[in-house]
């Protein structure tokens, strides 16, 4: 087995994708003991990927997630690809998919600059021919993300074993969240269920649909107790799910980090997500789960694969997966009826 000083893990993915990067990322720091660990990853991975103590040093990409770069956001991109390349790195490791010829083309610019001496990668499609060791991949997913992931860094002559999916949680997260759904007159022993209507454009279950189901399980569980999750960008999303529903809701949108998040999404007696990154943790941290999948490549993220908890709606059509960010047509996630998640939702109440 080849050692490596330096090695560089290259992830500009989103939280979910990271997370089912960390089995491979920590059984490669336990495979080079004496190496330095550092990762270049998108501004959603940053703060959480600071906490795991097996990266010594997490450098920020900032990406367009469908709209455009700021030209200071740009330059402050080509000053961190610069430090890198004084690091003089052994090895560069790029773990997401090369979806387009774009994607491959940024990749390979950043390796130019970066000038690893070595360069591992996936093949996707035949579009990584640049990196010096690489495996195999389509664009349509044959195995479980995590998969490829372990496949790379085993591809170095290392086993992964453990396959467990770091999230840690710290107390002050937990105290945050618990301060907060008190102030609301949340208690430990109510039935909090969590809604996640944001993500992708593309994958948004309709916003109706979800305030029918809470309007259908208040009825029937009349204790139950609402609370919506997302991003800073899907506050209004929150406010206008809490606006059309009937029962009280608690809008936490934009409310909580990453950790945060997970300490909320763990005091949940049952979880409803759309295929985005909450849906992942709550798949990781075992919880009740309902999972709403629309034009996700369901293979590579079906979160059935890391959780005997988590129940999947899925349509599939013929235009499915895709990696559109909007879609006018949206005929796959119309298709699921919101009679379909409460028929899920009860009985995974009922045994709480």
């Amino acid at each position: 087995m080849p050692k490596f000083k330096k090695i560089l893990i290259i992830n500009l993915g989103g939280i979910g994708d990271f997370l089912l990067s960390t089995p491979a990322v920590r059984t490669l720091r336990r495979a080079y003991p004496d190496s330095t660990l550092f990762l270049l990853s998108s501004p959603r991975i940053t703060q959480f990927a600071k906490k795991l103590n097996y990266i010594e040093q997490v450098y920020t990409f900032y990406i367009s997630y469908g709209g455009r770069v700021s030209f200071s956001k740009i330059l402050e991109n080509l000053s961190t690809l610069l430090k890198l390349r004084k690091k003089h790195f052994d090895l560069a490791i790029n773990m997401r998919t090369l979806y387009s010829k774009k994607s491959a083309e940024k990749i390979r610019f950043l390796l130019n600059v970066i000038k690893p001496k070595l360069k591992l990668g996936r093949d996707t499609e035949g579009r990584g021919d640049f990196f010096d060791i690489k495996i195999s991949e389509t664009n349509i997913g044959q195995k479980y993300e995590m998969e490829y992931d372990i496949e790379i860094v085993e591809a170095l002559g290392i086993r992964v074993v453990d396959r467990r999916i770091d999230f840690p949680i710290s107390s002050e997260a937990e105290d945050k969240v618990n301060n907060l759904l008190r102030k609301e007159g949340i208690e430990s022993e109510d039935t909090l269920i969590g809604l996640h209507p944001g993500g992708m454009p593309s994958r948004r279950w309709p916003i109706e649909n979800f305030s029918q189901v809470i309007k259908e399980i208040s009825k029937r569980i009349p204790f139950s107790k609402f609370v919506i999750t997302g991003g800073e960008d899907e506050a209004n999303l929150g406010e206008k799910l809490t606006e059309i529903t009937e029962a009280r809701t608690l809008n936490l949108a934009g409310k909580l980090n990453i950790e945060e998040l997970g300490a909320l999404i763990r005091r949940c007696s049952l979880y409803i997500s759309n295929d985005t990154a909450p849906m992942h943790i709550a798949a990781v941290l075992k919880r009740p789960l309902i999972a709403i999948f629309g034009p996700g490549d369901i293979t590579r993220f079906d979160p059935r694969n890391i959780s005997d908890k988590a129940k999947v709606l899925y349509k599939k059509v013929d235009c499915a997966p895709c990696e559109k960010v909007s879609c006018s047509d949206l005929r796959c996630l119309k298709a699921i009826k919101p009679e379909e998640v409460v028929d899920l939702a009860l009985p995974l109440l009922e045994q709480n």
